[in-house]
Order: C-alpha cells, then sequence, then structure tokens
C-alpha cells in the first residue's frame, strides 16, 4: 500500500469515528430530558429520598426539632415520597401519635405502604392524594412538613388554604426547599425563593417567615396558623378543673410564684393519659400561676416540645406576661438536661428573638420544693 492509499484509510476511519461519535451525543432536546429526570418532578422523586449520605445534608434531627411534635400528635407529610422521614416522624409523635404519608403517585404510595409494613411502622397511614389538596378534615392535625415539594404543586395558594384548614389551633406547617446555590434539588427555573413561599403562604392565611437554621442546601419557612381570641379559645371543662387543682394549691407556693412540687405531684396525679391537648391549652391561659405550673409539668418530664413556644410566630398568642414565665422554665429544663448528660456549663443558644430567654432567678424554680 503506498502513501496514498494509506492517507484515504486513515481519513475514511477518521469519518467513521466522527460519525460514531456524533450517534453517541445526545442531542439537545435529549439532553434537557435527561437533565430533567436527574431533578425528581411529581411524578418521579423517590430516588433522592434514598440518595447515600442524605442524612449529611437533609439533617433530619434538625428538621424534627423544627417542626417540634409532641407525642400524641398529627403529623402529615406532604408529598412523602419514599417515606425518607416516616421513621423519624413516627417516633416522634409516638404510639399515642399518627403520622399522615400522603402522595400523588399510585406507584409510590404501593412502595411507600410496603417500606411502612417492613419498618412496622404503625402508627403511620400512607394515603394519595390530589395535587390540589392535601385531603385533610379541617383541624384535624397539628404540624404539617413540606420537603422539596412546594415548587411543584400546581396551586400554591389554593393549597396553602387547605392546609390552614386542615391544621389545629397553634399548629403550624414547615416547608423546607432548596435555595438558588444549592448543587441539589430540580433545575434552578424550578426553584422557588423563600420570599415567595411566604407569600404563597400569607395569601392561605398563614403568618409565615424563614427560620434560622443550619441546612447547607435547604432554607426553611415555618407557616403559621392565625386564629381567633389570640390563640386561646374559650376553655373546656377539663380545663377549668385543671385550674381548679392548680388554684387549690398554689396558695402554698409562696416562694416560687405560685408554683412548687406539691402543685406539680398533684396535678401530675390528676393528669390522664388523654389530657396532653388540655395541658398544651394552658400554656396560653391568662395567668401566668397556671402557665408556669403546665409548662413546668410539661418540663418536669423532659418534654422537648415546650421549645416551640420560643418561636415568634407561637409565642404572638402568648399572653404577653407568660412569655418570660414560659421561657424560665424552659431555660431551666434545658439546664438541667445538660447537667444530667455531663456538661460543665449549659449555654442559652437564644433562640431567633429579640430578648434572650430569662435563666432562673434565684433559688426558687418551678422544679424546686417550696
Amino acid at each position: 500500500m503506498n502513501t496514498r492509499e494509506i492517507v484515504h484509510v486513515l481519513a475514511d476511519r477518521t469519518r467513521a469515528a466522527i460519525a460514531v461519535a456524533a450517534l453517541l451525543v445526545p442531542s439537545p432536546a435529549i439532553a434537557a430530558d435527561a437533565k430533567a429526570a436527574a431533578h425528581p418532578t411529581a411524578a418521579n422523586h423517590d430516588e433522592p429520598d434514598q440518595s447515600p449520605g442524605r442524612d449529611v445534608w437533609q439533617k433530619p434531627d434538625e428538621v424534627m426539632s423544627l417542626l417540634q411534635l409532641w407525642p400524641g400528635n398529627v403529623v402529615a407529610d406532604i408529598s412523602a415520597g419514599a417515606g425518607y422521614f416516616e421513621p423519624f416522624l413516627a417516633r416522634a409523635v409516638g404510639p399515642t401519635g399518627r403520622v399522615l404519608a400522603l402522595d400523588l403517585e399510585p406507584r409510590l404510595v404501593t412502595r411507600l405502604k410496603r417500606r411502612v409494613e417492613k419498618k412496622g411502622l404503625g402508627n403511620v397511614s400512607v394515603r394519595q392524594v390530589a395535587a390540589s389538596d392535601p385531603g385533610l378534615a379541617d383541624g384535624s392535625v397539628d404540624r404539617l412538613l413540606v420537603v422539596d415539594t412546594w415548587h411543584r404543586l400546581p396551586h400554591r395558594a389554593q393549597y396553602a388554604a387547605a392546609m390552614n384548614r386542615a391544621l389545629r389551633p397553634g399548629g403550624f406547617v414547615v416547608v423546607v426547599g432548596f435555595t438558588p446555590q444549592s448543587p441539589k434539588g430540580p433545575p434552578a427555573h424550578a426553584r422557588l425563593a423563600p420570599a415567595t413561599v411566604i407569600a404563597e403562604l400569607q395569601s392561605g392565611g398563614f403568618s409565615a417567615r424563614t427560620v434560622a437554621e443550619s441546612l447547607p442546601f435547604q432554607y426553611v419557612v415555618i407557616g403559621q396558623k392565625q386564629v381567633a381570641s389570640k390563640g386561646r379559645p374559650a376553655p373546656t371543662a377539663r380545663q377549668r378543673a385543671l385550674v381548679d387543682i392548680i388554684n387549690t394549691n398554689a396558695s402554698n407556693a409562696r416562694f416560687t410564684r405560685g408554683v412548687n412540687s406539691s402543685t406539680l405531684e398533684t396535678l401530675a396525679r390528676a393528669l390522664e393519659p388523654t389530657d396532653d391537648s388540655e395541658l398544651r391549652a394552658l400554656l396560653f391561659h391568662d395567668d401566668p400561676i397556671v402557665t408556669r405550673t403546665a409548662a413546668s409539668v410539661f418540663a418536669a418530664r423532659g418534654d422537648r416540645g415546650l421549645a416551640v413556644l420560643r418561636e415568634v410566630a407561637v409565642d404572638a398568642a402568648l399572653p404577653a406576661d407568660n412569655r418570660s414565665i414560659v421561657d424560665d422554665v424552659i431555660w431551666t429544663a434545658n439546664a438541667r438536661q445538660a447537667a444530667a448528660t455531663g456538661a460543665r456549663r449549659y449555654v442559652n443558644p437564644a433562640p431567633e428573638r429579640s430578648r434572650a430567654p430569662l435563666p432562673p432567678r434565684g433559688a426558687g424554680t418551678a422544679l424546686d420544693e417550696d
């Protein structure tokens, strides 16, 4: 083979290689489809739930702390996907609480039901719902969780109003979304700014704001349900009975501003398993002694959910004179828990408020003997 023939052979091979490469490079339309597939839509958002290492950046414990769930609460996870948060939610509300795992896609609902059954999450119910409505009865849930989903809903103002109706007084929704700078999440054009989420929740009747957090790729917006009477509905007969127990013993507390261990023990013995919601309602009572006693019961049994009262949106519903009292009880409970775990010094985290919680004043606290 002479030189000319060799050149022609090499040229033919080069053209063939270029043709093969062209077949391997996707067209712009195919590339766009591939990019969309990498960022799940409402019909395909189960894979990120199971991605390795999600715990590192999702920080589920921090998200749970923002929800501030009590044992016995009812919480709905909107567009639960593969059920990433369900084990955390089920543990937080306990056997007396309920988790409603909601999703739009039949395939994901079927898969989630299998996962819930496999993990033995007996307090989790899985439901298929419509994209326009969470399908929750009015006043039926205490908390709502919406993670990486709000931008997918087609009629968000309408959806916000439905969520507002579904919440009980004092309830709120936690919306978690990807920041514009995040390397994870949907395409940039599909992401929503926190201000947009706040405006849409407000259009549904919520009082909404961002909250401080340390999630590396996401922001958090909390929408608080607004209710009449500043969150303090007329007391029930059971609440009045509990107030009577508190007032009967309050006169014996001379140095602890109306609260002592005797009062707490008497009230604790009188409480029924179904009284948690009634006791929480007393946190909004106009009488500081009643508020302090109710808060002290939660603190004495280590109920971390009491800290939700330090959120500005919720705190605004408290009688003004009672906010420092509740802060005092929370501070005391946190300090004692820190001491019990071996901490040498407890530093008040001073949450997002202009006034830091007050430390216990004097020798007498809500948990001390008179």
